[in-house]
């Protein structure tokens, strides 16, 4: 059920609603009323799906999550404890893939905290991310193997396999470094979910023991052509993402 409303609060499956409660208005209506209400919907269905598919409107949403997050400097990276990557999602084996894979998210993640890692005076790397369809595989273990490839020595990592959300991702971890003497966690996720895991964090953990660091920014300035304001499909990838952080940050609450 919870999957089923999470697919629902897709800005996509809101265009497809729009537009065919505005065909089915414009087919059953006998009232003069009617098909003015169904091009309504139609043609608010069509402008919300090229607004959120232009440069201009998904670059300013990305903004408003990823402007407030930075990449601490040395000397804060200096006083971590531990530091947490956040898997955000892999390819299973099966089909053509002979191996598993981390997707595009999971691997600018890994690739940018393992590089941060090593500068940080933390000890311990915690790898998090399972697999929702529970097979043997897990985004954990896949992440492990390029870490030690990238040169952190095996010791130094545990990897968190059960979770499947930012939510449990927190309680699970929370339960993991309760008996550590970590006092200063750097966690690391894409800056633009990063709001949604600094607070799902720091409600579990304490607001002075998170230390939130930015990877994979999707902000890039304004462009100023033509080609902007042509719908994309990329930019109605990037738009969706930024809506559902935000829809997540009020979700959260509620269920939680």
């Amino acid at each position: 059920m919870v999957y089923l409303l999470k697919s629902a609060c897709t800005p996509i499956v809101w265009v497809l609603a729009l537009i065919v409660a505005g065909l089915i208005f414009l087919k059953c209506s006998r009232k003069k009323s009617r098909p003015k209400l169904g091009w309504f919907l139609v043609l608010s269905g069509v402008l919300v799906l090229y607004l959120l598919s232009i440069n201009p409107v998904s670059r300013l949403l990305a903004y408003s999550l990823e402007s407030r997050y930075r990449v601490p400097d040395d000397e804060v990276l200096a006083s971590l404890d531990v530091m947490i990557i956040l898997g955000g999602g892999m390819y299973v084996s099966g089909g053509l893939r002979e191996y598993p894979e981390m997707g595009p998210i999971t691997y600018s993640r890994l690739v940018s905290g393992v590089k941060i890692f090593k500068r940080s005076g933390a000890k311990t790397l915690i790898l998090s991310g399972g697999d929702r369809r529970r097979t043997t595989e897990t985004e954990g273990e896949v992440m492990k193997a390029l870490a030690i490839e990238m040169g952190v020595p095996e010791s130094q990592i545990i990897t968190e396999t059960k979770t499947h959300n930012t939510m449990e991702q927190a309680v699970e971890l929370a339960k993991l470094l309760s008996a550590t003497k970590a006092k200063r966690i750097g966690l690391v996720t894409s800056a633009l979910h990063m709001m949604r895991s600094e607070r799902t964090f720091k409600g579990r953990f304490g607001d002075d023991t998170i230390v939130p660091i930015p990877v994979n920014y999707l902000y890039l300035p304004l462009e100023c052509s033509i080609t902007s304001i042509i719908p994309s499909a990329s930019e109605l990838v990037y738009s969706t993402a930024a809506v559902h952080e935000w829809i997540g940050m009020v979700w959260y609450p509620i269920r939680y």
